[in-house]
Formats: structure tokens, C-alpha cells, sequence
């Protein structure tokens, strides 16, 4: 069965990363020679295995050394446009990352404070590299058992200084040629005056998603780096300026904020909030999803249900319908191209939705009156979509 993937998004960009850590059966890299990193990957449901051929040096813990490891419990994920020849540069690599680990609360009461999560620092095997085919390729794991051999060589502490300026680098060039296929520089700007359509409106929405997800990737990589900011701000192309604030203003930020200044606010009965009826009636598909399923304890925790994936994409059609009609207020009236381009998004869940309902129920030998009863509200959703994007496209006329 196919992993399920969470990190849905209906953009024509590719996550950041491939990340392939819950679909590795084992693997063994080598750094016997300085400058050359070398490995093979056997990754379930693949026939055969990843071969790694990389320039540069994994870390001091592993230069020089050979490297095994093993998955207890891999999962087949989908390798559609993975290449199993992955020659490039190395990223990061090494077998003594620190990171928290959450612990069982249960075997350690009494060590850590009251609702806190009970963790331990713990080794996570890091092992990053990119590919001239596939850029960024990712391993990051604490639920592999590994081990590590002796090392032939020692890389001293500035060789290995110098192999983190050239991952950084790395990771820099990888991030400008995504940048450049998210922005080609021969694309014209539209201007600010003019109104866009619903295809710029799709163009501009898939360019945010990415970007977002750049921004993401970035800070889940440096987020324990003292200079995180700056690694960012640097990969993403941005010039940021030292601010110094006053002792004054310093101090008046902390009583306004001991005073509750921002503290949240109760609710306004006057505050709009988005009400339209296609919103409301996907809140009561979710919620009678919600019901049936848990009712009858068809949730759990194992990624691979798909009744769980069923209630997450109904979650993601509400959340995205919402922000498709918060822009259609009373007494305000919204750009059609942009409310046809984010309906789009909200119909692309709606079929992923129904999609999932169908694999749902086929594995059920009785299909029951709810299932069907979904089936035909989402049916209906659905055109009530399509009428509502042709209403727009006639008043952009």
C-alpha cells in the first residue's frame, strides 16, 4: 500500500526534499576515500537499490568509515521520478545529530514537569545529499539501528569546518534553481493596475505554496543553528538589517505585554466571519464524517487507514473552501479570478475526498447507508462548486 502523503498540496511544485527515511529497508554508505561518499539503499517495494555516488565528506563521525543500517519497520512509499542512480554532492551527513525524542510519560513520572512533553536527547542519523536529478534527497531517522565501522582516515576540525560552509553552499544553489523555476527571469510582471485572471491567480497561488514551502524546509534544517536568521534569510535571497531597539522601547514592550495588550481578545459577536452555504455544508460533511468513523472506531493511529486520510481531506476541502469565500463579505466585491482560482483548489479535495471514500468503502464487504449518504453530499458539493466558479467567470466577463 501507498504511503500516505500529508504533505498534500494541489501545486505543480514538488515538495522540497524527497524524504525517504520511512521507506528504507537498509543501506550501507562508505567514506573510505577522502572527497568520495558512496552507498546503496534497498528501499521497500523498489527492485533495486539507490547508488549513491557523491563528492565531498560525511562528517567526522562517519568520515572514513562504513556505515550500516536497517529499518525495523519500513512502509513502500510511491518513487514515481526517483532516480536510483544519485550522483551529486553530498549535504549533511552524519550519525550524531542531537535531538529530541519523545519518551513514553508512562516510564518516567515524576522527571518532568506537568504537561510537558517527556523527552530525552537522543542521536538521529542525518544523512542528506543532492542529486543532479533529484535535488535534495533525505534521510532523518532516531527508529533505525545502525552502526558505524573504523575509520580508515580522521578528517580534522577544520576540513570538517569546511565541509559545512560547502553543505550550506550546496543547500544555497539548491534553493536559487527552485527559486528560478518558480520565477523564471523571462517572465513578465503583471501590472499591479490590471486585474488578474484565474490562470495567473492559479500561477500565483502555486509560486506561494512553494515558497512556503522553501521557507519551511529552511527552518526545519537550521532551526537549531545559532545563525538560523541569517542561513535563511542568506538561502532565501532576502537582506535583512541588524535592529536596535531602545532600552525604552524594550521596556514598554514588556509592559504591554505583562498589561494583556496582546493578549488574545474574546470573541466580537460584529466580527465577520465567512458563512457562505459552501462552507456550511462541507462543515456538515466533515462533521458527519467525523462521527460515523469514530463511532464506530474506523480512526487509529496507523498512517496507511484510510479512514483517517478520508477525515484529513475533508478537513483540508473546509479549510480550503474558507479561504476561497472569506473574500466574499457582504458589501464586498472580490476579484472572480481569485475566488475561481482558490474554488479550483477546494474542487481538487472535494475529488480527493470522494476518491478516498471509494478506497474507503472497498474495503468494507457492506457498504452502509452514511457511506452513501456522504458520497452524495460530496457529489452535490461539488456541483454547487462548478455552478458557483461559471457564476464567476460570467461576472469577470
Amino acid at each position: 500500500m501507498r504511503a500516505i502523503d500529508r504533505s498534500f498540496r494541489p501545486s505543480k511544485f514538488r515538495p522540497m526534499a524527497w524524504r525517504v527515511d520511512q521507506f528504507v529497508v537498509k543501506g550501507e554508505i562508505h567514506n573510505r576515500t577522502p572527497g568520495y561518499v558512496t552507498g546503496l539503499i534497498w528501499l521497500k517495494g523498489l527492485n533495486r537499490p539507490l547508488e549513491l555516488k557523491l563528492r565531498g565528506n560525511c562528517y567526522r563521525d562517519l568520515a572514513g568509515a562504513k556505515l550500516v543500517f536497517e529499518n525495523p519497520k519500513p512502509i513502500e512509499g510511491d518513487y514515481a521520478g526517483l532516480d536510483v542512480f544519485q550522483s551529486g554532492v553530498v549535504g549533511d551527513m552524519t550519525a550524531s545529530k542531537k535531538v529530541k525524542i519523545l519518551v513514553d510519560p508512562e516510564e518516567i513520572i515524576g522527571q518532568f514537569a506537568k504537561g510537558k512533553h517527556p523527552y530525552i536527547i537522543g542521536n538521529c542519523l542525518y544523512l542528506e545529499w543532492f542529486s543532479e536529478r533529484n535535488g535534495r534527497v533525505l534521510i532523518e531517522t532516531t527508529d533505525f539501528e545502525w552502526s558505524v565501522s573504523l575509520p580508515t582516515w580522521t578528517l580534522s576540525e577544520t576540513d570538517e569546518v569546511d565541509q559545512r560552509l560547502k553543505n550550506q553552499q550546496a543547500m544555497f544553489d539548491f534553493m536559487n534553481n527552485l527559486s528560478q523555476a518558480i520565477e523564471p527571469e523571462n517572465v513578465d510582471e503583471i501590472p499591479v493596475t490590471e486585474e488578474m485572471n484565474e490562470f495567473q491567480w492559479e500561477a500565483y497561488l502555486q509560486k506561494s505554496d512553494a515558497r512556503s514551502d522553501m521557507l519551511l524546509e529552511l527552518f526545519e534544517k537550521y532551526e537549531n543553528d545559532p545563525n538560523c536568521e541569517e542561513l535563511v534569510a542568506e538561502a532565501m535571497g532576502w537582506e535583512i538589517d541588524s535592529i536596535e531597539y531602545p532600552k525604552t522601547e524594550a521596556e514598554d514592550w514588556e509592559s504591554h505585554s505583562e498589561s494583556g495588550l496582546f493578549q488574545e481578545k474574546e470573541d466580537d459577536p460584529e466580527e465577520y466571519l465567512p458563512n457562505h452555504p459552501l462552507i456550511s455544508d462541507m462543515l456538515d460533511i466533515t462533521s458527519r464524517i467525523f462521527f460515523e468513523t469514530e463511532s464506530r472506531k474506523l480512526l487509529n493511529d496507523e498512517d496507511s487507514n484510510p479512514w483517517n486520510q478520508l477525515l484529513w481531506h475533508s478537513q483540508m476541502t473546509f479549510s480550503k473552501l474558507i479561504g476561497a469565500m472569506e473574500e466574499v463579505a457582504p458589501g464586498v466585491d472580490p476579484e472572480p479570478g481569485f475566488v475561481i482560482a482558490t474554488l479550483k483548489r477546494a474542487l481538487h479535495l472535494v475529488h480527493m475526498t470522494i476518491s478516498t471514500l471509494e478506497a474507503a468503502k472497498s474495503l468494507q464487504t457492506k457498504h452502509e447507508k452514511w457511506q452513501l449518504d456522504i458520497r452524495q453530499s460530496l457529489f452535490g458539493l461539488r456541483e454547487s462548486i462548478l455552478d458557483l466558479m461559471q457564476t464567476y467567470r460570467r461576472s469577470g466577463t
